[in-house]
């Protein structure tokens, strides 16, 4: 009996010794994870925030372009680099540092807004020459596929052209001069037209105003809009509808979510800054000088 019970007490013992052996075993482990998931967060708080100090930067003087580094907490660092990689987009990559680890945030930031464009485009664009206010052909003006939509108030709009009476239903043929030979309603504010079919601008007509049309575009040779297209739906196109040798023209710009093909001939679109500011000033409240359009 007495033997039994000593060969199990040292057996218990030598148990507990490697149970606690393991256990002290699984701790370090613990920590160890523990250290590395910290350092890892730690690492890519630290490159986003980078990246949100280079943005604010940015919003306050949109000319900085870095580098900033600095010591962020504790032993974490940070660096930045900001790079124009293109018309209107700028590369922000910014990196977090610690002992342990590395990690990078990535930001691509559209600098500008819609309307100093005189076609802003959400689809295709085909056959179209933009040219600035001086009737220079300037093609920098064109933004294909464009890389957002602005927040335009549609809602707005059409209450404004339900209480100027100008709401058309379904296809609409304006007659020259349409609605009152000018782009303003009264004062500043301007004409709103609402047509809820097509739109068709023949040849040698001129029309006036804001025009937000849910169906498609058609300008004739010689046919002017003076004032904006505003076109919210996808399946929309604006093109030009008929033969001959003069252009279809607009003296504003035309904001899109569909396609503009100007055919065989073509669509002529003259940036006019006050027409696209009485969009903005009435009807687009969220128009931020710069956005970001990629994070990774």
């Amino acid at each position: 009996m007495g033997r039994t019970l000593l060969i199990l007490l040292l057996g218990f013992s030598a148990s507990f010794g490697i149970l606690a052996f393991s256990r002290d075993r699984r701790t370090v482990e613990s920590v160890d994870r523990m250290v590395s998931r910290y350092s890892n967060y730690s690492a890519k708080n630290t490159s986003a925030s980078g990246a949100y100090i280079a943005l604010n930067k940015l919003f306050v003087d949109q000319t900085w372009r870095g580098p900033y580094n600095s010591i962020f907490l504790g032993n974490d660092s940070i660096s930045v680099s900001v790079v124009d990689t293109a018309p209107n987009r700028i590369s922000i990559v910014a990196e977090g540092h610690n002992p342990n680890l590395k990690d990078s945030t990535q930001a691509m930031v559209f600098d500008g807004v819609f309307n100093e464009f005189a076609v802003w485009a959400k689809d295709s664009v085909v056959n179209v020459t933009t040219m600035d206010s001086l009737n220079n052909t300037n093609l920098a003006l064109l933004m294909e596929d464009a890389p957002y939509m602005p927040e335009i108030n549609k809602a707005g709009l059409i209450s404004e052209a339900t209480a100027q009476n100008n709401v058309e239903i379904g296809n609409f043929n304006p007659p020259n001069g349409y609605p009152n030979g000018s782009f303003y309603y009264f004062l500043t504010t301007p004409n709103v037209t609402h047509v809820t079919g097509d739109l068709f601008v023949q040849n040698n007509r001129t029309i006036y105003g804001i025009y937000i049309v849910e169906g498609d575009v058609n300008i004739q040779s010689d046919g002017l809009v003076r004032g904006v297209l505003y076109l919210p739906n996808a399946a929309s196109e604006v093109h030009h509808g008929g033969s001959g040798s003069e252009f279809g023209r607009v003296n504003g710009g035309i904001v899109t979510w569909g396609t503009i093909d100007g055919d065989a001939y073509n669509i002529q679109v003259r940036h006019w800054p006050s027409y696209l500011h009485a969009l903005v000033s009435n009807y687009v409240t969220n128009n931020p000088p710069m956005r970001v359009i990629a994070w990774k």
